[in-house]
């Protein structure tokens, strides 16, 4: 098979410094190398990290203690490096999932050394491998557009959040001016009434002042 360009020279899949299963396409001291890289990841977070060595890269994906390699050649694509690491990462925990947290150095050595060759030779040799990451590439670009959609959406939130607290708080003070507006109405109503009863009183004054001169002069005639 033609290769499309650089290869993967070495995986394995490690808990810390626990070697679970490895292959190899090629002879040299990168074992020795690889332990080192990985004693500097037994408590590493998740993520993917990426390393130059000389000529070739180390490419690494740690997800919850376990730690997926890869070394390849410095012209092999990146991209591709990390969708076999993924590959073998689904593969590995599918069928030992279960029993990473307790198996020992090489214990699924020869059940998925195999497998681990396979998935090394596709990812290496066959140009599909490359497709379908680029398949992958793309729905993760859109995934991130769509992510990027939805915090567009939260600022609106927030917007529209803060525009529904101006509105209570115009509603609150229309109501303590209509408050204010039915006081003052009251009041002004009381001074009327108040007004009218002295107008009232002050004409039964006059009316009854008349009446008594009237009464008086009529006496008097």
């Amino acid at each position: 098979k033609k290769e499309m360009g650089g290869e993967i020279v070495y995986a394995l899949v490690a808990r810390g410094a626990t070697v679970f299963v490895e292959h190899t396409r090629s002879t040299g001291n990168f074992q020795q190398v690889t332990r080192t890289i990985l004693d500097k990841f037994v408590d590493a977070a998740d993520g993917q990290h990426s390393y130059t060595y000389d000529s070739f890269l180390f490419h690494i994906s740690v997800d919850r203690g376990l730690i997926f390699l890869a070394m390849t050649t410095v012209d092999f694509e990146r991209r591709i490096a990390f969708a076999f690491l993924q590959d073998v990462r689904d593969a590995f925990m599918s069928k030992y999932g279960h029993v990473v947290a307790t198996a020992v150095a090489y214990e699924m050595n020869r059940t998925f050394a195999g497998e681990l060759e396979e998935k090394t030779d596709y990812y290496t040799t066959n140009p599909n491998a490359d497709k379908l990451r680029r398949v992958q590439g793309e729905v993760a670009e859109v995934r991130q557009v769509m992510v990027d959609n939805i915090e567009r959406i939260l600022d609106r939130g927030d917007k529209i959040e803060l525009l529904v607290d101006k509105a209570e708080d115009l509603g609150e003070q229309a109501t303590k001016f209509r408050k204010s507006g039915s006081e003052l109405k009251a009041k002004m109503w009381w001074q009327q009434c108040r007004l009218q009863v002295v107008i009232c009183g002050g004409l039964f004054a006059v009316l009854l002042t008349v009446l008594l001169s009237a009464t008086h002069c009529f006496g008097q005639c």
